[in-house]
């Protein structure tokens, strides 16, 4: 499968610095887009679902594991969300048809909230799909 880190790597760079909630649905919604225009899967991340909203397994670790991402705390205070950024100058080295689909899952992304967002892809069937093959 690709490279977390690149792919993760990526959409940082498109996006800025963002909350995990928000890239774990950009990540999902590109598994969804991959799944329509290719019938494969951008990771091998495995999903867990509950009613109406999920998480991805491991990408926490991921994240904490490597210096180039930088977590910036939130202050409940002035409701200012906690974020995390990538910091790394290394090229991010990722395949044009894998840079389409995260391309067009962040343009999509970009235009809804997390609520919307987040139900754009639970109620999709390519991810229940997703789900039930894990």
């Amino acid at each position: 499968m690709k490279n977390y880190k690149n792919i993760l790597a990526y959409i940082f760079s498109k996006t800025g610095c963002i909350h995990p909630f928000r890239l774990s649905r950009i990540l999902a919604l590109a598994e969804v887009l991959s799944l329509k225009e290719r019938g494969s899967r951008l990771t091998d991340l495995k999903y867990n679902y509950s009613i109406g909203v999920f998480y991805i397994e491991g990408l926490k670790e991921i994240i904490e594991s490597d210096e180039c991402f930088v977590k910036h705390e939130g202050d409940p205070a002035t409701r200012r969300q906690g974020c995390i950024e990538y910091r790394c100058k290394s090229p991010i080295v990722i395949d044009e048809e894998t840079r389409s689909i995260l391309d067009k899952a962040i343009k999509e992304a970009s235009k809804l909230d997390d609520f919307e967002l987040n139900k754009l892809i639970v109620e999709n069937p390519l991810f229940k799909k997703l789900i039930e093959e894990q």
